[in-house]
């Protein structure tokens, strides 16, 4: 793992955050490259010839929009008590 990606900043618990449009989507599409590399067969990947370099690369891509989404966001305030039981009006 690289330096940078090895301070992976940790948010407080308790705490909640908002995430800008632009960081949204750098996670939808972390997301969505995570999906793709855990749908690949092991069959499918000696087929196309996908190599162990690309599949690392993906990984670094996705740690990397990942910690810059979380590099930015931005603290709001104190989560809301999580609700126990039923919850009546």
């Amino acid at each position: 793992m690289s330096a940078r990606l090895a301070a992976v900043p940790t948010l407080p618990e308790g705490i909640n955050y908002v995430f800008s449009e632009d960081d949204m989507n750098r996670l939808r599409r972390a997301q969505l490259a995570a999906a793709l590399l855990a749908a690949l067969s092991s069959e499918a990947v000696s087929f196309v010839d996908v190599s162990h370099d690309s599949i690392a690369a993906v990984a670094e891509y996705i740690a990397q929009d990942v910690h810059g989404a979380l590099n930015n966001a931005q603290r709001v305030g104190p989560a809301s008590p999580p609700t126990r039981g039923l919850v009546t009006d």
